[in-house]
């Protein structure tokens, strides 16, 4: 097959699959990185991007990934926030990345002494079932999960690319270096993913005992590890909150069965997919539905360790019969090791954690397809060919019309969070979202039902017990909101939002603002700008104008990127009677803001 037919066939494969994903909005994290982070309003932020991890404006992380906010920001300079570029811009990256394991793949299975005439149609396969699986529509339909496909695009290009330099002589080669260095720099810096492909690299040249790859190899990685680490270290970071217990080691191995089968049905057979999955059992009492669920848990532990012992038969066998299965199945096992369950992260299950090691256990999968077609006789061989083709398209039709249809589930933030909750993943952060869209939307019985019910999920939990302080806050049940915010107050992560609601708190009861209050809000904990900006409000709103402008000024000494604190300063300055310092902070938002509203207020 012609590798420029395979590129065309691959792409529109991709398009044709997310196309409904163009109509959907943004959901989840995509308010905090795309509607609220300040950083991605104009071009001269771009620099600035490389000093802060995201979630600027909100919960912090241990995420550095600049490429993707860039990404954000070239967006909003063409689109603003209209969500369908987003959504084409995502695919565009998921199509660029199936194309580059394209490449990667045929370069792989030269490297093992593959058939020129198998590699085509084996790299093929092996990368139009992995762009199309609808296992990675969490990475690309989510328009915040586009951090995989960038770090899996520029690290599969940097891996091609360092593979390619071994057929290339003298300045060639050393060119191809050069491009693979920056790919994998890209990529780390898309996502923290791209560290695992500077190992699966040195890996691969491993096992094939080439040393002098090897060498040029770990050169390209120390090279590329240096530059990531000296913009990562120095860049502004807040820890992250805990918010789950760790599971003990004890339990952790229980957990990395039970995460092989679940991970195994998702790819075989990906009928059941949402966001949130969980594998712990949580008992909530004996009865007859905790002890079922429990049971089920166990039996999928079962067959956890069953399947993994398949998979060690398959790499042992492997290892004996044919070198190129065994070694992608070691870069699937090191690529999936980190998210196996022995490692602790945000959640036991995630569906994106699939993405790059689906990708070599593809390639795994179609080699050992090919050669058990090409180990018949010529009778034989036709028969197979003709059943495997057969079976290879109705499950690849399959797999295009669920991602097709797995679109719909972003249509909107409660279509997204009501489909997750039903298909399994009433997780508590998940209620907890639910929650607060029907606190907006002014639906208080409603909101507080999902705020109890994922507050007896997971006792104690931060946003529960402060959203119930918010609802209880809009029913005037002064007493019942004093004794969540008291809870709360005690709360780190939500010990600023505490303060804020008891300011509110004694408004309402006494009709006073507790100016004093909103001050310890904005002072405490890391820096909030929806805090703040209500504490200036406030002040400015009680006669104090003049320090209302002192606290922003203060506030733009350290976040001189937010548009909107000098757009709110102008207005002070300009209700103040200073035109022309007025003038130049409207100017100054106007920089840092491409599609600001330009009309100012009282000037």
């Amino acid at each position: 097959m012609k590798k420029s037919f395979a590129v065309l066939l691959i792409a529109g494969a991709v398009f044709i699959s997310y196309a409904p994903a163009l109509r959907d909005g943004f959901v989840w994290d995509d308010t905090a990185l795309v509607l609220r982070d300040p950083l991605i309003r104009s071009w001269r932020l771009i620099p600035e991007g490389f000093n802060h991890f995201l979630f600027v404006d909100a919960t912090a992380s241990d995420f550095y990934r600049p490429i993707q906010r860039i990404t954000y920001t070239l967006e909003y300079a063409a689109f603003a926030l209209r969500p369908m570029p987003y959504h084409f811009t995502s695919i565009i990256c998921h199509a660029a990345a199936a194309i580059a394991f394209l490449f990667l793949a045929e370069e792989l299975l030269l490297l093992f002494g593959i058939a020129p005439e198998r590699r085509g149609l084996i790299a093929f396969a092996a990368a139009l079932a992995w762009a199309i699986h609808p296992i990675q529509s969490a990475a690309v339909v989510y328009v915040s999960g586009r951090a995989d496909p960038l770090a899996a695009g520029f690290g599969f290009l940097g891996f091609y690319l360092i593979l390619r330099s071994l057929r290339a002589a003298g300045r060639s080669g050393l060119l191809f270096l050069v491009a693979a260095t920056v790919a994998f720099l890209l990529s780390i810096l898309s996502k923290e993913t791209g560290l695992i492909i500077f190992l699966l690299a040195m890996t691969a040249f491993v096992l094939r005992k080439n040393w002098v790859a090897t060498l040029k190899t770990a050169v390209v990685v120390v090279f590329a590890g240096v530059v990531y680490l000296s913009l990562r270290l120095p860049a502004e970071h807040f820890a992250p909150p805990v918010l789950r217990t760790p599971p003990s080691p004890l339990v952790r191995p229980i957990l990395a069965a039970r995460s092989f089968a679940e991970y195994t049905g998702l790819i075989v057979f990906p009928l059941n997919l949402h966001m949130d999955r969980n594998i712990e059992t949580q008992p909530s009492g004996f009865s007859v539905a905790s002890l079922t669920a429990a049971a089920w848990r166990e039996l999928q532990t079962l067959l956890g360790i069953l399947l993994i012992v398949a998979a060690a038969y398959w790499m042992v066998r492997g290892r004996k019969r044919n070198p190129a299965v065994f070694s992608c199945l070691v870069l699937a096992g090191i690529s999936y090791l980190p998210f196996s369950g022995i490692l602790v992260w945000n959640a036991s299950v995630a569906e994106h954690w699939l993405y790059l090691p689906t990708a070599f256990l593809f390639l795994a999968a179609a080699i050992e397809a090919a050669e058990f077609v090409q180990g018949k006789n010529e009778r034989q061989r036709s028969t197979i060919r003709l059943a495997a083709i057969s079976i290879l398209t109705v499950w690849l039709a399959f797999l295009g019309v669920r991602t097709f249809f797995r679109t719909f589930d972003w249509k909107d933030q409660r279509t997204f969070l009501e489909r997750t909750i039903a298909s399994g993943g009433d997780s508590a952060r998940m209620l907890i979202n639910l929650g607060d869209l029907e606190l907006n939307e002014g639906k208080l019985k409603e909101a507080k039902t999902h705020f109890e019910t994922a507050l007896r999920k997971e006792p104690g939990q931060p946003l529960a017990i402060l959203n119930l302080a918010a609802v209880a806050l809009k029913q005037n049940d002064f007493n019942a909101a004093r004794e969540q915010l008291q809870r709360a107050v005690k709360i780190p992560l939500v010990e600023p939002q505490a303060h804020e609601f008891l300011a509110v708190l004694k408004n309402k009861e006494e009709g006073q603002v507790n100016l004093l209050r909103l001050r310890l809000a904005a002072r405490t904990g890391p820096p909030n700008w929806s805090i703040e900006r209500r504490y200036v409000t406030v002040l400015d709103e009680s006669g104090a104008t003049a320090q209302a402008i002192a606290e922003l000024q203060t506030c733009l000494r350290r976040e001189w990127y937010r548009a909107e604190s000098w757009k709110l300063l102008s207005r002070l300055l300009a209700k103040s009677g200073r035109r022309q310092e007025a003038l130049r902070a409207l100017n100054q938002a106007r920089a840092y803001d491409v599609h600001l509203d330009t009309h100012a207020e009282g000037l």
